[in-house]
């Protein structure tokens, strides 16, 4: 995990660093010596350059927690930087004017995590209307709230220590977490827009890659993989794409989308068992299973779709149902169990299990 800017707990310098970037973004913006003299006023002494970045680093921290993740990406050669695709703008950003650098405030606090954040975001959203009035007790107000958030960060900070002394978690995920984060706020800040987005995608079954425009409705998360939901331009159809398979993406900011009337990934999806992307999905199918002793107890306590029922049978066996849409993306998921769980409805769904089962056994004999 990337280092979060390290900076001591100051509350007043940076609130006075804010105030000072805020008073001056109408004016073009604070260059870095109006921030030393504002970092002085408080602390009674000269800081240096790095000092006033790291503040600009830890204020932007505040806003987005994940800010100490995503700065990093523009230092990977493989980020999509290079193909259009932008990090969420940080509350405080840079711009070049006469070969000088200059702090403005942006407003856009769509990354807040935090209760105190929306405090802060209506205290801030004031204080530019009117900081000629009650000056000080704005200041204070702000001071007050950066105090507690900064409180707390300390607090989440000792919190992960112990996480990752104590606790240790495995199993498969995405390679690059970082960028998986990166993808979904993307998709979300798209189809939040309403912005059409344009990606290299990596078909799976022949290993093709394929350019595609969509027209993003939502997210799924499946089976620890996340999907975009969306209407592919090229087949006009709806179709999910697995964002581990997206090699390259774009949100078209001169794009507008119109969402579908009435439309709910929960209603089109929650019954089903995996992505099922055939347009007529039809009404959901009782699948049973009969699992045996030992086995059976796993069933008791893992709900694997919100539709299982579980039933007690002689011998310490059980009987599984579900009502699901898509049963064929169950098949997999059945073979994983081998010999400890047994199709017994739909018969089509057993012969199926039983022609994929044989395609095995010929692939391994001889």
């Amino acid at each position: 995990m990337s280092a979060y800017p390290q900076t001591r707990d100051y509350p007043e310098a940076l609130v006075k660093i804010l105030v000072t970037v805020m008073e001056k973004t109408p004016h073009g913006g604070a260059s870095i010596k109006d921030l030393k003299h504002a970092y002085e006023s408080i602390r009674g002494r000269f800081p240096s350059d790095k000092t006033i970045y790291r503040a600009i680093q830890r204020l932007n921290f505040i806003f987005d927690p994940l800010t100490g993740e995503s700065q990093d990406l523009s230092h990977d050669k493989n980020s999509f930087q290079g193909e259009g695709l932008e990090a969420l703008p940080p509350v405080i950003q840079t711009k070049r004017k006469r070969k000088r650098t200059f702090y403005v405030f942006t407003g856009d606090l769509s990354g807040n995590s935090m209760d105190n954040n929306i405090a802060l975001l209506i205290t801030l959203g004031i204080y530019t209307q009117q900081r000629g009035l009650l000056k000080g007790q704005f200041e204070g107000v702000i001071r007050e709230i950066l105090r507690d958030t900064m409180a707390k960060l300390k607090e989440y900070k000792d919190i992960f220590k112990d996480v990752e002394r104590y606790v240790y978690v495995s199993g498969y995920g995405p390679s690059d977490p970082r960028r998986s984060i990166f993808r979904i706020k993307e998709i979300l800040r798209a189809v939040r827009n309403r912005k059409r987005i344009k990606m290299s995608y990596l078909r799976s079954y022949d290993g093709q890659m394929t350019h595609r425009l969509v027209d993003p409705y939502g997210l799924i998360c499946r089976f620890n993989n996340w999907y975009l939901v969306g209407l592919c331009r090229h087949q006009m159809e709806l179709r999910i794409f697995l964002l581990d398979n997206m090699k390259r993406m774009k949100v078209l900011e001169n794009t507008s989308v119109c969402l579908p009337e009435n439309f709910s990934l929960k209603e089109t999806y929650g019954k089903a068992w995996g992505v099922w992307t055939e347009e007529d999905l039809g009404d959901p199918e009782k699948v049973l299973l009969r699992v045996k002793k030992g086995v059976a107890e796993k069933f008791k306590g893992v709900c694997y779709h919100d539709s299982q029922e579980v039933r007690d049978l002689p011998g310490g066996d059980v009987q599984v149902s579900f009502q699901v849409t898509g049963a064929r993306e169950m098949v997999p998921w059945l073979m994983s169990w081998g010999g400890t769980v047994e199709v017994l409805e739909p018969r089509w769904l057993r012969d199926l299990l039983v022609q994929r089962l044989e395609e095995y056994l010929k692939l391994y004999e001889g």
